[in-house]
């Protein structure tokens, strides 16, 4: 079967809403939200242009995926259901490029949810049924735009924890790992979700997600960077007996920089005192290690309570290591070291953690954050709420007001065709013909891509929002 054919990239029942249509319907325009009641209170838009530029530009329309699609329909719906003719007219008149026009705001920017995102709306009279077909494909933007939102609200936390307690921010680009390759559910969702995560944070060990900023936003800079680390395999390969030993071979062949340790795979309240007591063979490793300037040991603990292990790791490693004090008075370690908590983490343990260690007066530049199944796979539609809507049919050269109105009142959608606006430091989405410069830039129409953004610039307007 044809990769990518746009004629099956839809849902089963969409197939059939050709012939439903009220006679006489010429347009469809639809929009995309974030309800209120998300998560969050704001949603950074991201992931269109990837979209468009891998299933929506150029000729995506031909005779053989049309001849496919209707012969998989005729067994998978019933004979005379698949809409051929529609399919044709676009290959025939359009020479296969999609009469729809997409407008969108600007990706990295933060919306206050209740707001439109993107509006859809076909441009040829007789693709009315275009718009709403493709929403199963567009609607598919709400994954990488929820974990830009969840990856800058962690950065707006660790920002907060950072000043109140007195760190330096030096390391504020690396307080979050993504660890969520083998967590995602697909290459191609672990490359969306791990780009995302770079538009806040510059940590990650997932390597496929540093190919989307080339490939699909013009910017052939590396915007993610990891360090050496150990892994179980590494740390146990001496046996329980043999930990220490294989600690010290670790350290002794580490290269210059940052070297990370897990510290649980038997008891790390032991790796620990043999790592930062004097007297132990482990301590004097790793002391020689931290004399190269620049270099630094994590530890790990990959198991156990979030909270209460993490101060009790702090607290051996205190004792052996010492710690002064910040201008507000929260212990940083004296060594250059820290700890990486990097496991079953999500926006509220990364919370609580750091709260716990600001009461346990602890700055927060001792510890950074690791996301695997967190960042790439807990986030769903719902989290954002996202949600992919009609509000407007013309029909017979009038504009019909489009909305459902059901008895969950929180599932009521916008009716009309919209623009969104800014006021002070909110967005607001306001009728077309009102006042107003509106925001949604028109990114694709008839096949062609009409804003093609650098990630760069995208981070940018992330960034502005989550230094707050």
């Amino acid at each position: 079967m044809i990769e990518n054919n746009i004629c099956l990239l839809t849902d089963s029942y969409k197939i059939t809403h050709h012939y439903f249509y009220p006679e006489g319907t010429k347009k469809i325009y639809s929009y995309l939200e974030s309800r209120v009641g998300a998560e969050f209170n704001k949603t950074i838009f991201y992931g269109l242009q990837y979209i468009i530029k891998k299933y929506l530009e150029g000729k995506v329309v031909t005779q053989e995926k049309i001849d496919e699609a209707d012969k998989l329909m005729n067994v998978h719906l019933g004979e005379g259901i698949f809409n051929r003719e529609g399919w044709q007219h676009i290959l025939d008149e359009f020479d296969g490029k999609l009469p729809i026009e997409i407008k969108a705001v600007a990706e990295g920017t933060p919306v206050d949810v209740g707001n439109v995102l993107m509006t859809v709306e076909n441009t040829d009279d007789e693709c009315y049924w275009l718009p709403n077909y493709l929403e199963s494909l567009l609607l598919q933007v709400w994954y990488p735009s929820t974990v830009a939102t969840l990856s800058a609200e962690v950065r707006k936390l660790a920002n907060f924890y950072l000043g109140v307690t007195g760190s330096s921010k030096d390391n504020l680009d690396f307080m979050l790992h993504d660890f969520g390759y083998r967590g995602a559910t697909s290459t191609e969702s672990s490359m969306l979700c791990g780009s995302a995560h770079l538009l806040n944070f510059s940590g990650t060990d997932t390597i496929p997600a540093l190919t989307i900023p080339e490939n699909y936003y013009n910017d052939s800079d590396v915007y993610g960077f990891s360090v050496q680390a150990t892994e179980h395999s590494v740390m146990t390969s001496l046996g329980e007996d043999g930990e220490i030993a294989q600690a010290l071979n670790v350290i002794e062949n580490a290269k210059d920089g940052i070297l990370s340790m897990v510290i649980d795979s038997y008891d790390y309240r032991n790796f620990l005192i043999h790592s930062s007591s004097k007297g132990y063979e482990l301590n004097e490793s790793i002391l020689k290690f931290l004399e190269t300037e620049g270099n630094k040991v994590v530890f790990r603990p990959d198991s156990g309570e979030p909270v209460s292990t993490t101060i009790d790791c702090l607290n051996i490693l205190e004792k052996g290591f010492g710690s002064h004090k910040t201008d507000k008075g929260y212990k940083v370690f004296d060594a250059n070291i820290g700890l990486l908590w990097g496991d079953g983490l999500n926006y509220h343990k990364i919370r609580d953690i750091l709260f716990a260690m600001k009461s346990n007066g602890w700055a927060a530049e001792n510890i950074i954050f690791g996301m695997g199944g967190g960042l790439h796979s807990s986030v769903t539609r719902d989290t954002q709420r996202n949600a992919f809507k009609c509000s407007a049919q013309l029909r017979n050269n009038k504009w019909f007001d489009i909305y459902k109105n059901p008895l969950d009142s929180s599932k009521k959608s916008k009716t009309g065709r919209f623009k969104l606006i800014k006021e002070g430091d909110s967005f607001k989405t306001i009728p077309i013909d009102a006042c107003g410069d509106d925001l949604l830039q028109c990114v694709f129409r008839n096949g062609e891509l009409l804003i093609d953004d650098k990630f760069c610039e995208i981070k940018s307007r992330t960034q502005n929002y989550s230094k707050y």
